[in-house]
């Protein structure tokens, strides 16, 4: 319905820039898979393989030359350990089952990288396009639920309504 929009937000140099530059410069390796790729912009920052469920995700991705396949997060299409990390930016408040989605990422990557909005203090989503949402805490909890080990604090950004954590 908006087309590459990551990509013209981007460009116009709004607020998702500096999200996407910060995701950019925290994501230190280099064989990297993007879980809810999009259209195709982080993928792209990252230099990454990207997996996208909507068919127009993946169009968009592919007219911007990114490496983008169609697939869901619940079944992966790579071998056990294809990659140094994962990344689910802004697509875990999404999963029907993230622990499902997360048990796939732990198959493929020793390493997962989150980014999602905190919950709100009164549970109301922040979205209408989320399923849930997490405290900090409870963010940590989901995914140590599938193995992962979290390392460091978790990152939040009221302003921006954004929440970055890391796990091993």
């Amino acid at each position: 319905k908006y087309g590459a929009y990551h990509w013209k937000q981007y460009a116009d140099g709004s607020k998702y820039k500096t999200h996407a530059e910060r995701v950019r410069e925290w994501v230190k390796e280099k064989n990297v898979l993007d879980i809810g790729a999009g259209d195709g912009l982080i993928t792209s920052l990252l230099g990454a393989t990207g997996i996208e469920y909507e068919p127009e995700g993946v169009r968009l991705a592919k007219e911007k030359g990114v490496n983008v396949i169609q697939g869901d997060a619940y079944h992966l299409p790579f071998p056990d350990a294809s990659f140094e990390a994962c990344t689910m930016i802004d697509v875990l408040e999404h999963f029907d089952d993230p622990v499902a989605a997360l048990k796939e990422a732990r198959r493929v990557a020793p390493i997962l990288y989150v980014n999602t909005p905190p919950k709100k203090d009164d549970g109301t989503l922040t979205d209408k396009f989320h399923v849930q949402e997490w405290s900090p805490q409870g963010l940590v909890n989901l995914v140590e639920s599938v193995g992962y080990k979290h390392d460091g604090g978790v990152l939040v950004y009221p302003k921006e309504k954004m929440m970055y954590a890391r796990f091993i």
